[in-house]
């Protein structure tokens, strides 16, 4: 204990006060997954502000043999980020490096720090007309590195891919304390082994990812949301196929859910109603891009109707009913 209470002391003379915390109550919401599953312990939690903070926290960890639990927004709902509970680890928390250093509409590309929030992201370039195409339902609280580390999907995968489509470089710190700098996004880059690569969707466990330059795409000219009742995962399958044969890459998202998560919402969740009506096994949701986007998809969804595809459909009327 004697050894360990220095080590902590060494960490908070790298961090400073604003840099550590031992207290049980703001560790205490770190310590479990969003559900709840998994429970861990930890003496204190590291929170660094700069990549050389983070250098010098797994410098000091390898030298004293200390593990660490490197976390973002603690969104996960697999327990990755979780530390054990022996208490054995410390959980190095990149929320304070929440910076947007660099974004250049020109090359629709975006640096941004581990600890940036996807929402907060999402706002800061559409201020330039353009839009990180990758949203989910934590975007309120999910960070970039999380989000890279854990090669997230997200609704718009269909089109954009997972994170590692929309990632052209990482900063990360290796486990002997050494710093990669792939930030520089080159596009004909045919340079050796892709580090990043390795990086994205590894969950922290071949270096700290604290920043990471990302692809931009321009804002959609339109975009509408429909959902739709189908019988089985083969019809909706079926469904988007059917879709993809008409409108090219104009959908974006296809997101198929089985009823009885739809009930668990409308039971458990005040204020939610089913956006059509009816008894439905499957159900989809459908993000529909270009111009005259919801008259679009209004046609398509009634010809599918006619074609037997779906059973019932509706298309959102505002963006408020979209989100």
């Amino acid at each position: 204990m004697t050894l360990r209470s220095a080590v902590l002391d060494n960490f908070a003379e790298l961090l400073g006060p604003k840099g550590m915390s031992t207290d049980p109550e703001r560790i205490a919401p770190l310590l479990t997954d969003w559900r709840g599953l998994y429970r861990g312990a930890a003496e204190a939690v590291l929170m660094p502000s700069t990549t050389a903070e983070v250098q010098g926290i797994v410098r000091l960890a390898a030298q004293h043999r200390i593990a660490l639990v490197p976390q973002g927004g603690n969104t996960s709902m697999v327990g990755g980020a979780t530390p054990p509970p022996d208490g054995s680890a410390l959980i190095v928390s990149l929320t304070r490096m929440n910076a947007i250093r660099l974004l250049d509409a020109n090359a629709r590309t975006v640096i941004a720090e581990a600890g940036v929030v996807l929402q907060s992201l999402h706002e800061t370039v559409s201020e330039r007309g353009l839009r990180f195409p990758l949203t989910l339902g934590a975007k309120g609280s999910a960070t970039v590195g999380g989000l890279v580390s854990t090669n997230a999907g997200g609704t718009q995968v269909l089109r954009f891919g997972t994170m590692r489509k929309l990632v052209l470089g990482v900063k990360a710190v290796l486990p002997d304390g050494s710093i990669h700098n792939g930030l520089a996004a080159l596009k004909k880059d045919t340079r050796g082994y892709d580090l990043d690569q390795l990086l994205i969707g590894a969950e922290g466990t071949l270096g700290i990812v604290t920043a990471a330059t990302l692809r931009l795409v321009p804002q959609p000219v339109d975009l509408a949301t429909g959902w739709a009742g189908v019988a089985s995962p083969q019809a909706a399958l079926d469904l988007l196929r059917w879709f993809e044969a008409r409108s090219g890459n104009a959908v974006e998202s296809f997101e198929l859910m089985p009823d009885h998560s739809i009930r668990a919402v409308l039971n458990h969740i005040p204020g939610t109603r089913s956006p059509i009506d009816g008894a439905h096994r499957w159900h989809v949701l459908i993000d529909y891009a270009g111009e005259g986007a919801r008259n679009a998809l209004e046609m398509l969804l009634a010809e599918a109707i006619e074609a037997e595809l779906v059973a019932d459909a509706a298309v959102a009327a505002s963006v408020a009913q979209s989100n």
